[in-house]
């Protein structure tokens, strides 16, 4: 999700949008960075790959460009620098910034080049041909994913995010949106992606905002209470139930009724889409659905549940269980249930 400028209001701690010094620094955002900023054209070093955009938000387009030097392919994401008539260049500079920090993790998304025009930022990042994890997240029968897949992905975003908090940063949009894969055939790693909404976090001073997509964010974020690395940790809770299920817990008819299912935590682990998951794989879930922050599993816990520590089906024990049965299909088909609530969107 591509954030606006935050507005000062009556009810905020006021915050305005500054300008382009890389020296000032505002409650939660970086303002320095190392990553050289390019100002000449774009197009005379990358040329575009015709097709679908990868990607599109509010304020920013992500579309599949190769280096014409290298040959290599890169996902360039184009930021427009004023949003809503107030200047934003700090907030994609922030996002630079915590791209730099997470350099060392291998399960976040890696930053090649910047590049700068009059309207615009440009990003040069990795390419993860896979695509978002959202579409088998909502896809029927021989796409969706195993719990076998949910596992070890679950294990990579848990190691990035894991990473991402030791070094104070919370990412605040986790979603099947903002996971991409590096292949989709075979099934590749993740890479998480889309900072613009990330914060610092520390001890010695609070920070209250409202952000985040609606199916995903924790009560404190609706309640306006202090934002924590606990507060990513609800939404990997949300994202485990997509991944498993293909069912968003909180997603109701509009706005309203979503905040409502959130605030009351109107979730049930009894219904038809939770058949024939391991009891192990519901407990991951109920230890970060909780109101209460500071009673979530922390990343590194969760890397200790008993859910992810059984062992998983690998592909080579798949093909041998499968050979010499010819009645057997090639892979046992993914588990779908009924579905109750709304697909995840």
């Amino acid at each position: 999700m591509i954030p606006e400028c935050p507005r000062s209001s009556e009810t905020r701690t006021p915050i305005r949008c500054q300008g382009a010094d890389l020296t000032q620094t505002r409650s939660g955002l970086l303002s320095e960075i190392k990553t050289p900023i390019k100002t000449e054209p774009f197009n005379e070093h990358y040329s575009l790959i015709p097709g679908k955009e990868l990607g599109r938000g509010k304020f920013a387009v992500v579309k599949k460009y190769v280096e014409k030097q290298t040959g290599k392919e890169y996902a360039a994401k184009f930021m427009r620098k004023r949003r809503k008539g107030q200047d934003c260049r700090l907030e994609i500079i922030h996002e630079i910034a915590v791209l730099e920090l997470a350099t060392a993790s291998p399960w976040v998304i890696n930053l090649h080049q910047v590049y700068e025009t009059a309207n615009e930022m440009i990003l040069v990042l990795e390419y993860a041909a896979g695509g978002e994890i959202f579409h088998q997240c909502v896809a029927e029968r021989e796409e969706a994913f195993r719990e076998a897949d949910v596992k070890r992905l679950m294990r990579q975003i848990l190691e990035g995010v894991a990473f991402l908090h030791r070094s104070s940063v919370v990412h605040l949009d986790l979603k099947p949106q903002n996971i991409l894969l590096t292949s989709e055939d075979p099934l590749g790693d993740i890479k998480i992606v889309d900072f613009g909404l990330s914060r610092m976090v520390s001890s010695s001073q609070e920070l209250r905002e409202i952000m985040g997509t609606p199916e995903y964010v924790a009560p404190e974020i609706l309640n306006y209470e202090p934002i924590s690395t606990a507060t990513d940790m609800w939404s990997i809770g949300v994202l485990a139930y997509v991944m498993l299920t293909g069912t968003s817990p909180f997603l109701g008819d509009d706005k309203q009724e979503t905040f409502l299912n959130i605030s009351q935590i109107n979730i049930s682990y009894t219904e038809e889409e939770l058949e024939g998951l391991e009891p192990s794989a519901i407990q991951f879930m109920k230890s970060l659905l909780i109101k209460e922050p500071q009673a979530r599993a922390t990343a590194e816990a969760c890397l200790q549940h008993p859910w992810l520590q059984q062992p998983t089906e690998g592909k080579e024990e798949r093909k041998e269980a499968t050979e010499g049965e010819p009645n057997s299909p090639a892979s046992p088909p993914p588990r779908r249930r009924k579905r109750r609530r709304r697909k995840a969107s």
